[in-house]
């Protein structure tokens, strides 16, 4: 049985080959199309300061009428979509990367959060939600307005 480690360079291996054989066939001037389902999930920092946790969330291209954020149970719920908003009329693509479809992430938060106190800003595609620590009182469940 081969190793584990060999299977990666099998994998890239056969691309390579089948991107020449793609060559081969259509040319130089082939578009570059994703091959598989494109999914795509907004990376998610957190951490932890005097004041509380900090998550920033890498949201290019996602208006703030398109993403919400909520508390509940203990978890930050980030559900959004990320929409193509450019019209289709005559396109060829040479190369397509970008993917365009509804995401979500969830981020549990440790019980010191105060949710009531939960705020979330989009600057620039990145969004970052503060959720300050709590004096005192039990977990709740409601949706956080994005300012």
């Amino acid at each position: 049985m081969e190793e584990p480690k060999y299977l990666f360079g099998d994998v890239k291996r056969a691309r390579r080959e089948m991107e020449n054989l793609m060559r081969q066939v259509f040319g130089p001037s082939m578009p570059l199309l994703r091959t598989a389902e494109c999914k795509w999930q907004p990376n998610v920092d957190v951490y932890e300061s005097e004041g509380g946790v900090v998550i920033v969330v890498e949201l290019a291209g996602v208006t703030r009428e398109e993403v919400s954020v909520v508390f509940d149970d203990g978890k930050l719920h980030i559900r959004g979509v990320r929409r193509d908003g450019t019209p289709h009329k005559n396109r060829r693509y040479r190369q397509m990367e970008i993917c365009y479809n509804e995401f979500g992430r969830s981020v549990y938060l440790p019980d010191n959060v105060d949710p009531d106190r939960i705020t979330a800003k989009i600057n620039n595609g990145l969004m970052t939600i503060e959720a300050p620590k709590k004096k005192s009182g039990q977990p709740k469940s409601h949706q956080i307005e994005i300012g």
